[in-house]
């Protein structure tokens, strides 16, 4: 009887804690009636071979593009976007670096000179707002080139203004693994480099994929705004000079001269010891890159809220509505329709929409439904959005991200990525009590899946984010579902088997829908406006 007591008390403190958000007898009606049929008429449509993938630039996303504006209009949704339509329009960019413009001279301060080789010493990632750029300064190593607020710190023992920085992969061990994920980043690494008055960063991967071109397209993918001034994106985004790609016999050669061990030092920081200093060596660095610009669209509507004041802020519904086109043919099929990924997505906010329309729901707080270009080029669409959205920045106060949810067994429990950082997680259990639904920890947090989706352009630019995947509870006797995920997400996950002939379970998209509405819902009704947990890094 007493572990039944503290157990209602939890279950309480949860529902208080969350706020008390009451659920009108029309809201529930409305849950309840949400149609599978037409949850699985926008993922056939949008899957549908003419679409082509939907890549960005093509006619397959300008053709998702429309049938989502057309949604939007039979919904009764208001015009979220640019200059009063749904659409927010930006320029995509992809730079490709012109292979035989690579050149580097490693220089010693004797005045010893080596011309380093293009692809066996050094390749330089494209600068995606230069056709032409170079630099030229000291070497210094840089640690892994992370600086946490208030803990460890690369930067404690170098002066890097002026320099180029040699800067390993990873992060410190005995972090969590969201935060490993965060500050591994490269875009991460390169933005603290550039804050610390570096020129330039030389980036050793100390575990390289192998089977790497002997001729290679060397490629990079950002978001511009109108002008073509500022790029976006979660890499390099053009604010060094020069970013280039090394290895690690490469770092073996700067260390020569400097009477340190390569693994001395690479277990020093591993173990959260700085082990950063400067070396006896400058490097000249000279690239050219080609681009090639084309438009672009984020797709925007709005719910206004109905509160005096919290009507002037507002939560982010998000969802990728591109996949990666046409590829490699597989069993007679080039086409990677991504049903999945992430057409199931879209249309669990296009349903979720329809649930506030319906249901005559009045949000206190304004709602956005965002679906966005480009994130299987690197979140570059959710990138241009969360820093230049269509309200008032400083007004988003959470973004709850769709992306692939994964609808192929019953859904009993949730992982809510990246709750745990913020007080949105107060909303989630919310959500779960409300569906019968238990709240777990991730059971691959290895897969560092929260910095991997659109919610991670949000979290970058200060605002509490969230995505919910599937958890692990089952209700067949003996079944691993993870074990069984992971196998379908080998066969499905970037192929162009992700089609409609695929899994579906499209009563527990029903469920994901219901969620995530009631995640919004209940962040729209709590005067509270969530924010980073204390002391939690995100919100530093």
């Amino acid at each position: 009887m007493k572990k039944i007591l503290v157990i209602f008390t939890v279950l309480l403190s949860l529902v208080s804690s969350a706020q008390p958000v009451s659920l009108s007898k029309n809201i529930r009606k409305t849950m309840d009636r949400i149609d599978t049929n037409t949850i699985r008429s926008h993922i056939a449509y949008l899957a549908d071979d003419k679409l082509k993938g939907r890549l960005p630039g093509t006619e397959g996303y300008q053709m998702a593009v429309d049938y989502v504006v057309d949604q939007y209009k039979k919904i009764g949704l208001a015009p979220g976007g640019d200059n009063g339509s749904y659409l927010q329009n930006l320029v995509i960019r992809r730079s490709v670096l012109v292979n035989s413009s690579a050149s580097a001279i490693l220089t010693d301060f004797s005045g010893n000179a080596d011309t380093l080789e293009f692809l066996k010493h050094f390749i330089p990632i494209p600068h995606p707002i230069k056709t032409g750029t170079g630099a030229a300064g000291q070497l210094a190593f840089a640690g892994y080139g992370i600086e946490i607020p208030g803990g460890y710190s690369d930067y404690k023992n170098i002066d890097a203004n002026g320099k180029i920085l040699i800067i390993v992969s990873g992060a410190p061990d005995r972090m969590h693994s969201t935060l490993t994920a965060h500050f591994s980043n490269l875009g991460n690494k390169i933005n603290t480099a550039y804050k610390k008055g570096a020129i330039g960063v030389i980036l050793i991967n100390l575990n390289p994929r192998p089977g790497a071109n002997n001729s290679p397209t060397i490629q990079t993918n950002v978001a511009m705004n109108p002008e073509k001034t500022e790029a976006y994106g979660r890499g390099f985004t053009g604010n060094l000079a020069v970013a280039v790609n090394s290895n690690r016999a490469m770092l073996s050669r700067f260390f020569l001269q400097s009477r340190k061990k390569v693994e001395t030092v690479l277990t020093d920081i591993k173990q959260g010891i700085p082990s950063s200093f400067e070396l006896s060596l400058r490097l000249s660095v000279f690239y050219e890159t080609k681009h090639t610009d084309f438009a672009s669209q984020n797709v925007v509507a709005l719910i206004p809220g109905a509160d005096k004041t919290l009507k002037n802020e507002y939560v982010v519904h998000s969802a990728h509505l591109d996949h990666v086109g046409i590829g490699r043919v597989v069993n007679g099929d080039s086409i990677y329709n991504g049903a999945h990924d992430n057409a199931s997505g879209v249309a669990s906010l296009l349903e979720i929409a329809r649930i506030y329309k319906n249901s005559g729901a009045k949000p206190k707080r304004s709602i956005l439904i965002v679906m966005v270009t480009g994130e299987e080029m690197g979140l570059i669409g959710s990138s241009y959005f969360a820093a230049n959205p269509t309200v008032p920045k400083g007004a988003i106060v959470a973004n709850v991200n769709t992306d692939m949810p994964t609808v192929i067994a019953p859904l009993l429990s949730i992982v809510p990525l990246g709750a745990e950082h913020s007080t949105i997680m107060k909303h989630v259990q919310f959500a779960a009590i409300q569906l019968g639904l238990e709240v777990e920890k991730d059971p691959e947090p290895t897969e560092n899946r929260f910095v991997r989706s659109d919610q991670y352009s949000f979290v970058m630019n200060g605002i509490p984010a969230l995505h919910i995947k599937y958890g692990t509870k089952t209700n067949v006797p003996g079944f691993d579902l993870v074990a069984f995920v992971k196998q379908w997400r080998a066969k499905y996950y970037h192929q162009s088997a992700d089609g409609m002939d695929g899994i579906f379970d499209f009563a527990a998209a029903k469920v994901y829908v219901q969620l995530n509405f009631l995640v919004s819902y209940s962040i729209a009704q709590t005067t509270e406006r969530p924010s980073w947990n204390k002391d939690d890094l995100f919100g530093k």
